[in-house]
């Protein structure tokens, strides 16, 4: 159990991708991880920083793990079983472990968002976009 205050900044982090083999089947959405156990020394949780440009897409996945969005800035459509809800800023969502969901900027501008996920490591995390 962790009982130090971990402290990142994500302007000291590189935003990732998708393997470029992998993006037509995943999307086009960037991220940059901030807390998690194989990269930081916390545990029960990870948390991240998410973009989209405008039209692009996290396609329909799924994961066992319950995450959290909170829509920081721009305007998107999330899809969670099926369901379509638009979504802008200070706009929060819970996912259940094994929805099935994904996330579409519909607006002009860049779509933000937070992510939290109820596993130790982003490594812990399978994702399964054959839904």
């Amino acid at each position: 159990m962790v009982s130090e205050p971990v402290i990142v900044d994500s302007a000291s982090l590189e935003w990732e991708a998708w393997p470029a083999a992998l993006r037509a089947e995943r999307g086009g959405v960037l991220w940059k991880t901030l807390l998690s156990g194989d990269r930081t020394s916390t545990d029960t949780l990870t948390l991240g920083v998410a973009t989209l440009a405008p039209g692009q897409v996290l396609h329909e996945h799924r994961h066992a793990q319950v995450e959290a969005y909170l829509v920081l800035d721009g305007r998107g459509e999330v899809v969670v079983d099926g369901a379509v809800r638009v979504v802008g800023p200070d706009v929060a969502v819970f996912l259940p472990g094994g929805a099935r969901h994904g996330i579409r900027n519909i607006g002009a501008t860049e779509l933000r968002l937070a992510y939290v996920l109820a596993a130790d490591s982003f490594s812990d995390v399978e994702y399964d976009f054959d839904v």
